[in-house]
C-alpha cells in the first residue's frame, strides 16, 4: 500500500514544490523567463490530469 502513497499525493508534492519555487523566483525576478511559466504550467496540468485519472479509477471501482 506505500507505493500507492506515492501514486496519489506525487503530482501535488511536485505542485508544492514548483510553488516553493515560484516564491524564490518572484524574489530574484525569475518569474518572467519562458523555462519558469512551462515548468509551472507543467506541474499544474499534471496535478489535474492525475486528479481526473484517479477520479475516473475510484469512480469505477467504489
Amino acid at each position: 500500500m506505500g507505493w500507492a502513497m506515492y501514486a496519489i499525493y506525487g503530482p501535488y508534492v511536485l505542485l508544492a514544490a514548483i510553488l516553493i519555487a515560484s516564491i524564490f523566483a518572484f524574489q530574484r525576478d525569475l518569474v518572467s523567463t519562458t523555462q519558469f511559466k512551462i515548468m509551472t504550467i507543467g506541474a499544474g496540468v499534471l496535478a489535474l490530469v492525475w486528479t481526473a485519472i484517479l477520479g475516473g479509477i475510484w469512480l469505477e471501482y467504489r
